[in-house]
């Protein structure tokens, strides 16, 4: 059956009088999918955003700067990137837990499932090397013509029928603001008394069923609403996350233990007169620096930022119920809940031009087929190009015109600017990163630190 087709069912306790939703009953069907939120890459939900205008949040709601990223890719021409596959993997990322989210009762992710290309059987047979790409206009290693033959590999990791990170039997509470916690009354309770309930009069219970579209809602929700459950069933308290501006320092930023050496540094334009960043002159490691943001999943952005001084996301909250809930009792194993812990890469999407520490799926074992990376090197753009980057990640190519011509719009005269050379390092690029998921002025609140 389609994705489009399958619904599930999700029965909704409301608070009559208020108006509000106090907590939801779901299976594990609907679990899974909430959690699968988590191994999503940044790109593929901007994508949901852009394409999937028709669901009921309205089309101009945007994640921070993340969208103004997503369209600087689509509208810059190919030759800027390494190769013709670097632009295609930004604008179509890919997701490492793709296996099992394919398993998932409703898939949201409509990108195509992946797929490889070998030799021909001449080639293939000749050389005891055979290479396996998963674009067909990747060259063979061995004769230089195209991998363009599709080759099929036996899954192992097929449906077991016994749900996909979660025990098919399971069942659980889900506030309003996606703490996701096991069906027991005590806890269910405290839950309520938490939120100010008083009178099991005051309860009522709504059926509902939902397919793709209301999940898509629910996506965006959780990224957008301070409560997810009542703004999507009852179309009301539709509140953006308060996305005060704060001051990041180094005890606020988590590095999970990792510590990266990769610097680099930029040009930026400052307005003299009130010191604000006006915008960067970047050289391609910079422009990927940030385009590489769209490829980390929101559930890593979560945790590399989790040590900010408040919650920006409610799906943050996802992140702690899988770190709260008992491996053994509700997990399918510990490497599922691993999965949603510390989402990964997908395979060929490390980027030597990323300064935050951050891993790659591994590579799915091919038998004795070499498996080719499609962008042929380690980095997306093409070296020795210069881009503009604006305040709020609009990323175009450098041109004197076209850096006068935004200076003009912003009503800026040449006599109050000055440009600064600043050091990136692993903390700036966190802090860019915090501000590329909460707010439209990136380079000032990210770097501003570091502009004297």
């Amino acid at each position: 059956m389609a994705a489009s087709k399958v619904q599930i069912p999700l029965k909704v306790v409301i608070h009559k009088q208020e108006e509000r939703v106090l907590y939801a009953e779901a299976n594990s069907d609907f679990v899974d999918i909430l959690f699968s939120f988590l191994t999503m890459p940044m790109g593929t939900i901007i994508r949901f955003l852009s394409k999937h205008s028709n669901t009921t949040l309205p089309a101009a709601a945007v994640i921070g700067s993340f969208n103004n990223l997503y369209k600087s890719i689509s509208n810059l021409q190919t030759r800027y990137f390494a190769t013709e596959v670097c632009k295609d993997m930004l604008l179509n990322t890919r997701n490492s837990a793709e296996v099992e989210c394919r398993k998932l009762k409703v898939n949201i992710d409509d990108i195509r499932p992946i797929e490889y290309f070998t030799c021909d059987l001449k080639c293939t047979s000749e050389n005891f090397d055979a290479y396996v790409s998963t674009y067909n206009c990747v060259k063979c290693k061995n004769c230089s013509r195209f991998l363009e033959n599709k080759a099929y590999f036996t899954d192992t990791r097929g449906e077991d029928g016994q749900g996909v990170f979660v025990h098919r039997t399971a069942s659980f509470v889900i506030t309003d603001d996606l703490h996701v916690i096991p069906i027991i009354p005590a806890a269910t309770l405290a839950l309520l008394e938490k939120t100010g309930f008083t009178d099991f009069g005051v309860l009522e219970e709504r059926n509902f069923h939902l397919g793709s579209t209301e999940i898509l809602d629910l996506l965006k929700y959780s990224i957008l609403s301070k409560t997810p459950l009542t703004s999507m069933f009852l179309g009301k308290n539709y509140v953006i996350v308060d996305k005060t501006i704060q001051t990041i320092t180094n005890s606020q930023m988590s590095t999970e233990g990792n510590t990266s050496d990769k610097k680099m540094t930029v040009k930026v334009l400052v307005q003299k007169s009130n010191n604000k960043i006006l915008l960067a002159e970047a050289a391609e490691d910079f422009a990927e620096l940030l385009f590489t943001f769209l490829s980390i999943p929101l559930g890593k952005v979560i945790s590399l930022l989790s040590a900010s001084h408040s919650s920006t996301v409610v799906a943050e909250n996802l992140n702690k119920s899988v770190s709260d809930l008992n491996v053994n009792r509700y997990f399918k194993s510990q490497k599922l809940k691993n999965m949603l812990l510390d989402p990964k890469l997908a395979e060929h999407y490390y980027s030597s031009n990323q300064i935050i520490p951050l891993k790659q799926a591994a590579t799915p074992s091919l038998c004795c087929e070499h498996l080719v990376n499609p962008k042929g090197s380690d980095v997306f753009m093409k070296a020795r190009t210069m881009f503009m980057v604006t305040d709020d990640l609009v990323v175009t190519p450098l041109s004197s015109a076209t850096c006068f011509n935004y200076l003009n719009s912003l009503k800026v005269p040449p006599s109050d600017v000055k440009d600064q050379v600043v050091n990136i390092d692993m903390q700036e690029a966190l802090n860019l990163l915090w501000a590329t998921l909460n707010t439209s002025s990136v380079l000032n609140n990210g770097l501003k630190d570091s502009v004297e």
